[in-house]
């Protein structure tokens, strides 16, 4: 399998293509910021490929979904495809991106979720609880890169 962060690549409208096609609402919601160029600065996709196949995907963003919020950077929009699950590409994923958050300086990573029991196993421990652009409550965890 090949990891590959997509932000200005060759890869950014295949993955475009290739994610609005999840069957996840989440992944329209990034497909149509991808299109509109809404990622700026340091903001990117990571995209892992199995050969031409889309095996699942993550982003590495300023505020994710949340209203209001001064935390950053988040890990967000993880998906896995059904087929590949069960084989710790969600981990894969969220490690590789918080390798690029310590890479771009960052101490914390950030997640906000409805999942519970999933990102305590990567390290994260739940700080509160935020709504969403949506108003729904999501869990939000924090991970401290610095150890």
């Amino acid at each position: 399998m090949k990891y590959t962060w997509v932000a200005k690549t060759a890869m950014w409208d295949k993955a475009i293509l290739s994610i609005e096609k999840v069957p996840w609402p989440a992944g329209a919601h990034l497909a149509e910021q991808m299109k509109n160029h809404a990622l700026t600065d340091w903001e990117n996709v990571l995209i892992c490929w199995q050969k031409e196949e889309l095996v699942g995907f993550c982003a590495l963003l300023k505020k994710d979904i949340l209203k209001q919020t001064a935390l950053t950077p988040f890990i967000g929009v993880v998906f896995v495809a059904e087929k590949y699950r069960g084989h710790r590409i969600s981990q894969k994923l969220v490690a590789k991106a918080e390798e690029k958050a310590r890479s771009l300086g960052f101490e914390h990573t950030f997640i906000a979720t409805q999942h519970l029991g999933l990102y305590e196993k990567f390290g994260y421990h739940k700080i509160g609880e935020e709504k969403d652009i949506f108003d729904r409550w999501l869990n939000l965890y924090q991970k401290d890169l610095t150890h």
